[in-house]
């Protein structure tokens, strides 16, 4: 079993109703791929082929203003994986550059 790169994606824009991820999947998959219903999500892909055909893993998680972000993993050549701690990164972020968080 062969893999290649993973990729993380998070749609945080709430100015707009569009899905990058269901776009991806219909340019890849032709349309035959279900589409994933959420305005916010985090998605994760691990490209891979299994018995010679190509294959997506992929997760997801829906996203909601106000509450914690996911940890999605990151796959890297090989059998690598990272977790993606989101809400730890997030956290970080605005601790470094000073942006004050209220919660609802």
């Amino acid at each position: 079993m062969r893999q290649g790169i993973g990729l993380v994606i998070v749609d945080v824009v709430t100015g707009r109703k569009a899905n990058l991820h269901n776009e991806l999947l219909a340019r890849l998959a032709g349309g035959s791929a279900l589409p994933f219903d959420a305005d916010l999500y985090a998605t994760a892909y691990r490209p891979l082929e299994r018995d010679g055909n190509q294959c997506l893993d992929i997760w997801q998680e829906k996203l909601a203003v106000g509450c914690a972000l996911p940890a999605l993993p990151l796959w890297l050549r090989g059998e690598i994986c990272l977790a993606v701690e989101l809400n730890n990164i997030y956290d970080r972020t605005c601790r470094e550059h000073r942006i004050a968080v209220t919660s609802a």
